[in-house]
């Protein structure tokens, strides 16, 4: 069923518009970054220091969730389909019969992992669902680009989403616990105001 799913996204989708929309969206350099920065940014201007405080969190988030995955790839050694699958999936990017350059392990998926652990903990703090389903939806699609490239399986990414998820709102609740700069950020934790309509004697 994996691999079935796997060679429906991976040759099924195949559009040449498709190819560098994905390889894009799965960067680093060229996407993740500069969404982190663009944060940043936005939240320095509304938030001052409580913003760049909370950026910080979700960077030691994203940061220890990559470390997660990566021990988490090392304990099940399970292979990417770009080695598994050599001559069968279509290697974005690469010539035909091309393996990873990656680490052979594919669980779970870091991008995944990373991407749901961001969207959770901001969602949690911030409470704007706007935020969170344009972050999930993001991170939805950098999921679905890391099967379309060939480096994950789908159960590899929903593996990598779903702790993902956890590790956000894991990091999430300690900084609403113990920060308060990050407490003054979330609505629900913010006293009523009150009313200040005068009552007639």
């Amino acid at each position: 069923m994996d691999q079935a799913l796997f060679l429906w996204i991976n040759h099924g989708w195949s559009n040449p518009l498709l190819d560098p929309f994905f390889m894009w969206v799965s960067q680093w350099w060229t996407f993740s970054f500069p969404l982190l920065l663009l944060f940043l940014a936005v939240w320095w201007r509304q938030y001052g220091r409580d913003g760049l405080l909370f950026w910080l969190v979700v960077i030691v988030a994203i940061g220890t969730g990559d470390q997660l995955g990566n021990q988490l790839k090392h304990l099940f050694d399970q292979f990417r389909p770009c080695f598994e699958l050599v001559g069968t999936a279509r290697y974005v990017g690469h010539a035909a019969g091309s393996t990873c350059t990656d680490s052979s392990s594919g669980l779970p998926s870091n991008h995944a992992l990373n991407f749901f652990a961001a969207a959770a903990v901001i969602t949690l703090v911030l409470r704007r669902w706007s935020w969170g389903i344009g972050l999930f939806g993001i991170s939805v699609l950098v999921a679905v680009s890391r099967v379309y490239l060939a480096k994950h399986y789908p159960s590899q990414v929903l593996v990598g989403g779903f702790i993902g998820t956890g590790w956000g709102l894991l990091w999430g609740y300690l900084a609403l616990r113990f920060l308060p700069p990050v407490r003054r950020l979330c609505p629900a934790l913010q006293p009523a105001a009150e009313s200040t309509t005068a009552t007639e004697p």
